[in-house]
């Protein structure tokens, strides 16, 4: 009966044109998406290899110089994009990709593709993600709507149950042709990027990203399914085809586009982020006072670079410098950070009242977008800087120092450039975005569940 029903929903979206036109519409922009991204992804891989080839070979190859020179000078380590990013890019246009690893200071990451954008970009990324998210419960209210309104104005739901067929099976029969027509959008979108992923990668990676991709499947099946229920849920309560189509608009302006910015938003006040200017503020704050007190400990005065402390002292004090200042870098970047993911949270719960934040962030950190990853590659290229610190520091010491008050006049050579070791960086496998996502799809699932019993109370047949 369920497929019987189906296949009569079914054929009435293609007879009248809406499955044809809207969704061929959506298909046409997944694939375009889809395919720029890729072609981007392949582009922006290539320079990313060449960059940190050319900045590593700069490093090794300068001329004898003192070596706090060269710290100053520094390297620059550039993020690996995900190979999912070209179905869901998440935050990287507006966090960057490059760090400059200098001396004595944790940098930010820098050259975000979002400066350079136009106006366009505050209404998202032309992707596959952003066009399932926005525009696939748009398709699911144009094929849907009038699913039980229309009948009842015509006079033929009443017929139809009065053949024996149960509102339930109704309901799912008219379900199962609405995801049977997503499907077919879908599931080419699907197929192409799994392709493009076994066509570009081998081994492992091949294996994750094809892991990542049906993980993805399934967060934007469930996304689609309250979609699905909630839309059948107001056409079986409203009167006419036209109050549903009214009402669902307007549910999908306010959730799509009203909502997700006003809890952004939200979410700042509730846990607000220090400004640039009040960051670094606390940050040389902060280094100050532990930079003081080391100087304390170890030279017996609070007073930086004073006289205290002769010239062939100068390495052990920069290695003692920096040390110190790692304590504050640490607290104060983590507190940023946590101040973001706490933002992130409010944003995920609010997902039980707007399924988008829930499937935006999960579609994000199964594709390896998302501020975790963002935030685990920026504790990797700190780490990569301090380990480049103390060997500038340790030669300090152990050359340097004992030339005196020539101390400045010591020089390393390329032998010592070269045993800096190159910054290789793996992006976290999907385990680890699996582990940061379980509350977005938990969420998702409970709101398709909610979303099904609405479904079903809209159905039930009406008392006497």
């Amino acid at each position: 009966m369920l497929s019987l029903i189906a296949r009569r929903e079914f054929t009435e979206f293609c007879r009248d044109g809406r499955l044809f036109w809207t969704g061929g519409i959506i298909l046409l922009l997944l694939l375009t998406a889809l395919a720029v991204n890729w072609q981007h992804q392949r582009t922006a891989d290539a320079e990313r290899l060449a960059a940190q080839t050319l900045d590593y070979d700069d490093w090794v190859n300068q001329e004898a110089r003192h070596p706090h020179d060269a710290a100053h000078q520094g390297m620059h380590v550039f993020k690996p994009q995900s190979a999912l990013s070209m179905l869901d890019p998440g935050i990287v246009p507006y966090v960057g990709s490059t760090l400059w690893l200098q001396a004595h200071r944790q940098s930010e990451v820098k050259f975000r593709p979002a400066q350079d954008a136009t106006g366009l970009q505050r209404f998202g990324n032309l992707s596959p993600a952003w066009v399932i998210q926005m525009l696939g419960p748009l398709l699911v209210i144009i094929l849907g709507f009038n699913a039980f309104a229309g009948e009842r104005e015509q006079g033929t739901l009443r017929q139809t149950l009065s053949l024996g067929i149960s509102p339930y099976q109704l309901l799912w029969g008219k379900a199962l042709a609405l995801a049977i027509g997503l499907g077919l959008l879908l599931l080419p979108t699907l197929l192409f990027a799994m392709g493009m992923i076994v066509f570009t990668m081998s081994g492992n990676a091949m294996v994750d990203a094809l892991w990542r991709t049906l993980w993805l499947g399934l967060g934007y099946s469930v996304y689609l399914g309250i979609a699905i229920f909630v839309v059948l849920a107001v056409s079986a309560k409203t009167a006419t085809s036209r109050m549903a189509l009214a009402i669902l608009l307007g549910v999908w302006i306010v959730t799509t586009m009203i909502a997700p910015r006003a809890i952004s938003d939200a979410s700042r006040i509730w846990h607000p982020n220090p400004t640039r200017y009040e960051f670094t503020a606390s940050l040389d704050n902060d280094l100050g006072n532990e930079t003081r007190k080391a100087w304390m400990e170890n030279f017996g005065s609070d007073q930086r670079w004073g006289s205290e402390v002769g010239i062939d002292q100068w390495g052990k004090a920069l290695e003692v410098d920096d040390k110190a200042g790692y304590k504050a870098l640490d607290h104060q970047f983590h507190k940023l950070w946590d101040t973001f993911d706490s933002q992130q949270r409010v944003q995920e719960w609010a997902g039980f009242v707007v399924p988008l934040l829930a499937i935006r962030s999960f579609s994000m950190g199964v594709a390896g977008t998302d501020f975790a990853n963002h935030r685990d590659f920026s504790v990797a290229a700190e780490n990569h800087r301090r380990i480049m610190q103390d060997k500038v520091s340790h030669d300090l010491v152990e050359h340097a120092d004992g030339h005196g008050d020539h101390h400045f006049d010591y020089k390393s050579t390329r032998e010592f450039w070269a045993t800096f070791p190159k910054f290789t960086y793996a992006l976290p496998d999907r385990k680890f975005a699996l582990a940061h996502n379980t509350l977005s799809l938990a969420i998702l699932v409970i709101v398709l569940l909610a979303a099904m019993v609405l479904a079903h109370r809209a159905v039930m047949p009406r008392k006497a």
